[in-house]
């Protein structure tokens, strides 16, 4: 086993608690106990315990033993990071590097969901119901062709748009979703149209 430094993936940082309650978590696990294979692309395989993904940096961490000290990862030399059979990678788009989780990953087709946190704004309001700040957390589905990368909604007016399809195809495709019985607001389906589209 090759003894890998941490300074090639990424920094420690110290992170302390904001003074006002804020609910909610910026990370992607609302808790720390998972374990992630960092592949290099290098090939090298290693495992790093306590692992989870800032959305606000777009980063994994990994909490240094019971400290508040934290390593931060960049994906400087990753080709990818493994968590509980979930592969993530990171692309660059929107004039910025973002984490996701791989649906579907073929040469040609990409299917990826991504994640995003924002921040709800508390009110005095009894109203509202909200006395505290509030993170949110989002995600949204990605199809990457030719290395572009576009945002899909789970409908099929907006997959057959970014396949670019031709009447033909689209008729076909319409056949095999029908006699399938299959949903395109369903993951799961949706990789088996990709699946069928490709050997079209």
């Amino acid at each position: 086993n090759k003894l890998i430094s941490g300074n090639s993936f990424g920094s420690s940082m110290m992170f302390y608690n904001p003074k006002r309650y804020i609910e909610g978590t910026i990370h992607l696990f609302e808790d720390w106990n998972n374990t992630a294979v960092i592949h290099t692309l290098s090939d090298d395989k290693f495992l790093v315990k306590r692992v989870n993904l800032n959305l606000k940096r777009n980063s994994f961490e990994a909490k240094l033993n019971d400290s508040d000290s934290i390593f931060s990862f960049t994906f400087n030399n990753i080709k990818k990071i493994v968590i509980d059979n979930k592969i993530y990678k990171n692309f660059y788009y929107d004039d910025d590097n973002r984490v996701y989780e791989m649906l579907y990953d073929t040469d040609d087709y990409k299917f990826m969901k991504g994640f995003d946190v924002k921040l709800i704004s508390g009110s005095a309001n009894p109203m509202v119901n909200r006395p505290n700040d509030k993170y949110v957390r989002g995600e949204e589905f990605f199809l990457m062709l030719n290395g572009s990368i576009n945002p899909i909604k789970l409908k099929k007016k907006s997959i057959y748009r970014y396949l670019k399809m031709n009447k033909l195809n689209t008729s076909k495709l319409d056949m095999f979703i029908e006699s399938n019985s299959l949903s395109l607001k369903k993951i799961n389906d949706i990789i088996k149209v990709l699946e069928y589209y490709i050997k079209m």
